[in-house]
């Protein structure tokens, strides 16, 4: 999600129940510290930004950016699936 537009963890989480149309629900504590990896990785970075609530509060949210090492370990991951779904399919089919 990130290769198409920079998010903060709650408008990830968000965007993975709706992609998924409900079957995979993520819980934001165990999201955040996947995020924390990957960013000390170097595969994300996150930018903290202020915004201002419509109560007039200020908040600090972070906003996730991929790098080009993200882009490529993603590449690497997806190639990895397939072989592993190709692999299980030829087992169902025989």
């Amino acid at each position: 999600m990130l290769c198409e537009e920079d998010a903060y963890g709650y408008q990830l989480v968000q965007k993975i129940k709706e992609q998924s149309k409900g079957f995979i629900t993520v819980q934001e504590g165990s999201f955040y510290p996947l995020l924390y990896r990957l960013a000390d990785d170097g595969y994300i970075t996150g930018q903290e930004i202020v915004t201002r609530m419509s109560t007039g509060r200020s908040r600090m949210r972070v906003i996730y950016h991929i790098e080009n090492a993200g882009r490529e370990r993603l590449a690497s991951l997806k190639k990895d699936y397939e072989t592993v779904q190709q692999g299980i399919h030829n087992i169902l089919d025989s």
